[in-house]
């Protein structure tokens, strides 16, 4: 993009230089999703044939349908807002929600050397976290660099230094293959950071599969060293979602279109999660915790 487009679309100088500096390094860790072979310039693979799509910025090998991400009623609603208001979606949930997360995705970022080392979120969503990091995601939102099923990168192996997937590894239903991705585009010592919940109600997204505890999870990473598993939403943040349901529910008198209507009402409970600024550190906040956040290095 030229320097007059990118003032026409309000990206400053330095934003643009770390977009272009951002798809400089994704065309140069490209690869087929299907074979692994060597992509062309119209993001074809010369040995298998298998081809993705520029849509702009955007490239496409994939992805959900639009059918998955409305199959469910709410998950519909937040999808409707999360195209219209795209920008300010992360900032609204964050917000809003009744989970209060621990600050653990900037201190992973500043362990990297962003402008030199290719970091992906995977299941980035509308949020972009810095304007370096490379977003990808099943759904085509405007924040996200390449849109693709997530268990199937286009990524060379070994070409990633980092990865990120948060509240990720619950939506899918075969955890074990998003990992084993993970693991084949990370380069040797490369690290990736997951946040999974624990104690959580039911959130399509568009589905909903598991849950782990602090000790289940660690499991979950074979082929990586195991770093830390941390709370990375505590106590309050499950007991206050827990009983925004019950609330809904309750006040519904069995009513599926009244317990819709209700459970907004129900996020005025919300800032009560920020007990768990204290809470988040007590010794058994594992026992009851809202989700872990987990960093693991990959062995070879």
């Amino acid at each position: 993009m030229s320097a007059t487009a990118d003032a026409r679309s309000g990206l400053s100088g330095a934003a643009a230089t770390a977009r272009g500096s951002r798809f400089a390094k994704i065309e140069a860790a490209l690869s087929c999703p299907e074979c692994r072979g060597k992509l062309d310039d119209d993001l074809a693979c010369v040995a298998c044939g298998a081809s993705g799509q520029r849509r702009g910025q955007q490239l496409r090998f994939g992805g959900f349908e639009e059918s998955e991400l409305r199959s469910d009623p709410l998950n519909r609603i937040k999808e409707t807002v999360k195209r219209r208001f795209s920008r300010v979606y992360p900032l609204a949930i964050s917000a809003l929600s009744p989970v209060l997360s621990v600050n653990f995705v900037k201190p992973f970022l500043r362990s990297f050397d962003l402008d030199r080392e290719l970091v992906a979120d995977l299941g980035s969503g509308t949020h972009r976290r810095d304007p370096r990091l490379v977003c990808i995601d099943g759904g085509a939102y405007d924040e996200v660099d390449i849109v693709t099923d997530l268990r199937r990168l286009p990524l060379a192996d070994g070409s990633l230094a980092g990865a990120m997937s948060i509240a990720v590894l619950e939506h899918v239903t075969d955890p074990a293959e998003h990992i084993a991705e993970m693991h084949r585009v990370l380069a040797p010592g490369g690290r990736v950071m997951a946040f999974v919940p624990f104690m959580q109600p039911f959130h399509a997204s568009p589905y909903d599969y598991q849950r782990y505890t602090k000790v289940g999870l660690a499991e979950q990473f074979p082929g990586f060293e195991v770093l830390s598993v941390k709370v990375g939403a505590g106590p309050t943040s499950a007991l206050v979602w827990v009983l925004q349901e019950w609330l809904a529910m309750t006040l519904s008198f069995g009513s599926e279109k009244l317990y819709r209507a209700l459970v907004p009402l129900t996020w005025i409970l919300s800032p009560l999660k920020l007990l768990d600024l204290l809470l988040v550190h007590h010794p058994s906040a594992s026992v009851i915790a809202s989700g872990f956040v987990i960093e693991a290095r990959k062995i070879g």
